[in-house]
């Protein structure tokens, strides 16, 4: 194929004022198209996920700078390759910033993770838990945006994190925290798809409405409603079994007080702290801290503070909270299962594509702003 000889690539241009995400952030620069060197490969992104969390990175101190992108999770195809393990028109997983073209390695990875163990490496075909070649019969089978939400951290944070709770048994209850998002959407699904009575929380009447319809969900609560602590003690009169949590704040306080003894929790993020009024940066994660240490900073952080804690350690709860990255070992079987379930009709996909790169700055902002549901992504190309 021919190539351009340049790229283009959305840089965070203005801070935030009163921390407010408006596309007078983003503005779009075009540098030279780079040339791999040994052991890389150029890629051509297809489709770009976006986080929620990029508005917490560009607060005041966060990580995200001036004149940089953030770095996210993208499904792209290989144009040019000096990298064994990536052939020129394989599609893969792998993590650039706001750019059409990237340069990337198979041995690439976050800064502050742990490296890929011997059993990602050998089972999964690369070096890096979050640069791999796609399966032909996924990338045939499934669309881009599927390929990094569904297969991709959100959808496997929510097949992982219920195995891990689990085994899910048929007629357990379980609490969906934020369920027409990403993660939360999958979860409450998988809950469904296992047998068990499952109760979502959502945004407004129009969002648990369509969490009922489109989910299958038994009941939805509206987490803006005044008496939330009754309709959630009336939605499990005989208590919660098993709690997906990626929000924190008073949905996470309320379901816990009804958890039942060795009940199961989730906790995978903090959306209520992302979408609050004002935002503030979070420390990076440390290389040099203890797994051990690392998982309790995560459940302060995702909203377990000290009066949880001590339901947990009453109720001998099972907490999990962790970096999908942690069983990337199993990613193969994880897309093989969720694309079973899709097969048969008990789990479906959930997205909101923006069309072209140049929307990528109202994609973002439309996030803090409009109504989306699943996962949020734009289409480059």
């Amino acid at each position: 194929m021919t190539l351009p000889k340049t790229m283009k690539r959305w840089v965070y241009a203005q801070p935030m004022i009163n921390s407010k995400v408006t596309p007078e952030q983003f503005a779009l620069v075009e540098t030279p198209l780079p040339q791999p060197a040994e052991g890389e490969a150029l890629v051509q992104v297809k489709v770009m996920g976006i986080h929620p969390r990029v508005r917490i990175s560009m607060a005041p101190g966060g990580t995200l700078q001036l004149g940089q992108s953030e770095t996210d999770f993208a499904c792209a195809v290989v144009v040019q390759s000096r990298n064994p393990l990536l052939q020129e028109g394989d599609v893969i997983a792998c993590q650039t910033g706001w750019q059409d073209y990237a340069l990337v390695s198979s041995a690439s990875g976050p800064v502050g993770y742990a490296p890929p163990s011997a059993a990602v490496k050998e089972l999964n075909g690369t070096n890096s838990q979050w640069t791999y070649v796609y399966r032909p019969w996924l990338v045939t089978q499934f669309p881009a945006e599927d390929l990094i939400g569904l297969m991709g951290t959100t959808g496997l944070t929510a097949y992982f994190g219920m195995r891990e709770v689990g085994p899910l048994m048929p007629g357990d209850a379980v609490a969906a925290a934020a369920v027409t998002g990403a993660t939360g959407s999958i979860s409450a699904q998988l809950a469904k798809a296992a047998g068990c009575f499952v109760v979502g929380f959502a945004g407004g009447s129009d969002k648990c409405r369509w969490a009922v319809e489109k989910l299958g969900l038994d009941h939805c609560i509206d987490y803006r409603s005044p008496d939330l602590k009754e309709q959630v003690r009336q939605a499990f009169p005989d208590g919660v079994d098993v709690f997906s949590d990626g929000v924190g704040g008073p949905v996470t306080d309320e379901v816990f007080k009804v958890m039942n003894r060795f009940g199961r929790v989730l906790s995978y993020g903090f959306s209520h702290d992302i979408y609050a009024d004002e935002v503030t940066a979070r420390p990076k994660r440390s290389p040099n801290v203890s797994p051990e240490i690392y998982r309790a900073r995560l459940r302060r952080t995702f909203g377990i503070k000290d009066d949880l804690e001590r339901i947990v350690q009453e109720r001998q709860l099972k907490v999990e909270a962790w970096i999908v990255s942690d069983y990337y070992y199993d990613r193969l079987q994880a897309e093989n299962d969720l694309a079973r379930l899709v097969d048969t009709g008990r789990l479906t996909p959930v997205n909101t594509v923006f069309e072209g790169f140049d929307n990528l700055p109202e994609a973002i902002t439309s996030m803090f702003t409009g109504s989306r549901y699943g996962k949020l992504s734009v289409r480059f190309s």
